[in-house]
């Protein structure tokens, strides 16, 4: 089984219960069946995208770990700044990049000296 898929089921499941949902209450907020629920938490479901967007955003997944299993090194502070840099309009997008490159580049001057 791919990690990614399998990774999934773990997450779901573990965020809605942190969440205090049920499957049942997960199942109605999303307009699906619980047996939907209970099948990708068993990793035997398949869930179109448009359920996965919905997932994601019902649930607030850290996308990393659905996509991203094998990743450890995924901070609290980096999903913190994923947040943030969402809700972003692209103006602000390229000056926010444009500062992280500048300061980037002077951390790395001032750690190489």
């Amino acid at each position: 089984m791919n990690q990614s898929v399998s990774a999934l089921g773990s997450v779901v499941r573990a965020t809605r219960k942190s969440k205090n949902l049920s499957q049942e209450a997960l199942a109605e907020k999303l307009g699906v069946c619980k047996r939907t629920i209970i099948d990708i938490e068993k990793n035997t479901g398949n869930p179109k995208f448009e359920l996965m967007c919905m997932l994601v955003r019902e649930l607030d997944l850290p996308l990393y770990e659905v996509f991203y299993p094998e990743m450890e090194d995924c901070s609290e502070a980096k999903n913190v700044l994923m947040k943030e840099l969402s809700d972003c309009s692209e103006y602000e997008m390229k000056i926010i990049l444009s500062v992280v490159k500048s300061l980037r580049c002077t951390l790395k001057n001032e750690k190489a000296i």
